[in-house]
């Protein structure tokens, strides 16, 4: 059977399935519309799925690849024109709150769970931070590469970089460059063990 008889014969098997995700098909192209009409920067790929919602903020720009899904709330904040939110194809963000000053990049097949994503501090850490407007802020960019799983409650901060296939612990803390498949434990972060690797990969 090919792929789209497959998906009919699931469709009419499990009608509430499908009625579930014509309305976040819909409600995605809404999104487009009502973006676009208040002059947001913010573009998404095919088949933008949302079952819940996204509350978009500042100049920057957000980019959806395609087949994305929305679940809770996210929120795509930039704080600058220059800022740029990138997500990958088939990617699954779940209430992942973003901040973006500089640049954010998620990669494909990741899945995010409600967790914090900063490329800025938003405010110096120097000591005169309260009375010298100019005190330095730190601002870097964040790169998830492709399949990355991110628990609940993790942080992922400015300058992080995660290799691919890997795993951010529930409540991680993730401050710096972590290798491909590697499991992420801690604050602040550390590899803790290899990801397992699929069984079409041994050998």
């Amino acid at each position: 059977m090919s792929p789209g008889g497959g998906r009919l014969r699931k469709a009419l098997t499990r009608p509430g399935d499908a009625l579930s995700v014509l309305l976040a098909l819909a409600k995605g192209h809404w999104y487009r519309f009502w973006f676009a009409l208040r002059g947001r920067r913010f573009s998404a790929g095919r088949n933008l799925r949302v079952y819940g919602s996204i509350s978009l903020r500042g100049p920057g720009s957000v980019t959806l690849g395609d087949d994305v899904t929305v679940l809770g709330v996210i929120t795509p904040w930039t704080h600058h024109p220059d800022a740029h939110i990138r997500v990958g194809n088939n990617t699954r963000l779940n209430g992942v709150r973003f901040g973006c000053a500089q640049s954010i990049t998620i990669g494909s097949s990741c899945r995010l769970a409600e967790s914090h994503i900063l490329d800025t501090d938003f405010h110096s850490t120097r000591a005169d931070r309260n009375t010298n407007p100019d005190a330095p802020v730190r601002t870097q960019p964040v790169v998830l590469e492709d399949n990355v799983w991110v628990s609940g409650g993790a942080g992922i901060l400015p300058g992080t970089r995660i290799g691919k296939n890997s795993v951010v612990g529930f409540g991680a803390v993730c401050v710096r460059s972590y290798p491909d498949n590697s499991i992420l434990f801690g604050n602040p972060a550390k590899v803790v063990a290899p990801v397992e690797p699929a069984p079409d990969a041994i050998g």
